[in-house]
């Protein structure tokens, strides 16, 4: 149940597995059935995640009230809605289980209690949201400077084992085109490839 997080924060910081194993206590193991939403917009975030098993799509709404794919998360990652992580405010994103999901779940109010116990943590959560904008930051500029074609093969590469499970639509979003511009997109692809 532990080992793909203890693997997570071992890689990032010199933690004894004593201290590590104390604060793990403060994570709980949570199934979600796929379409099960762990946060819906305008619902303040209350928890800090770590994906075991599954795969996750985090949405937000267009101005026709359409949801939109902003990011997926995979196995072996942390979430949270990030903006409202030092603030009380309420979310701007849903977070939905796109496969059955297990998930272990920290409560938020515990983390100051956590990096009371162990500050080694504070540095695990400054590089976990250093992850995360520089992930955000990559994107952004991949969007400006990069062909559509290989963000698509860059996306598929980076997640060779959950590309194929996200539907056209979420995929479609998350690259800024519509669904029928993406499966041409994907038809090209496939004939150069044969």
């Amino acid at each position: 149940m532990y080992d793909k997080i203890t693997a997570y924060i071992r890689e990032r910081i010199s933690i004894s597995y004593e201290d590590l194993y104390s604060n793990l206590r403060y994570f709980q193991l949570q199934t979600f059935a796929k379409g099960d939403y762990m946060l819906k917009i305008d619902q303040y975030c209350r928890f800090i995640g770590f994906l075991n098993e599954g795969l996750i799509v985090s949405t937000i709404t267009d101005s026709t009230g359409a949801e939109k794919a902003s990011d997926f998360i995979y196995p072996g990652c942390f979430f949270t809605y990030t903006e409202g992580l030092n603030s009380n405010i309420p979310s701007h994103k849903n977070i939905v289980a796109m496969e059955d999901c297990e998930v272990l779940m920290m409560r938020k109010e515990d983390l100051p209690v956590i990096l009371k116990e162990h500050p080694k943590f504070e540095g695990l959560l400054n590089l976990m949201l250093a992850e995360e904008i520089k992930k955000l930051m990559l994107n952004e500029q991949a969007i400006k400077t990069i062909s559509l074609e290989q963000r698509y093969l860059n996306l598929e590469k980076q997640y060779p084992n959950a590309f194929q499970k996200i539907p056209l639509k979420y995929l479609a979003d998350y690259l800024g085109i519509e669904a029928p511009s993406l499966s041409r997109l994907r038809k090209r692809i496939t004939k150069i490839r044969n």
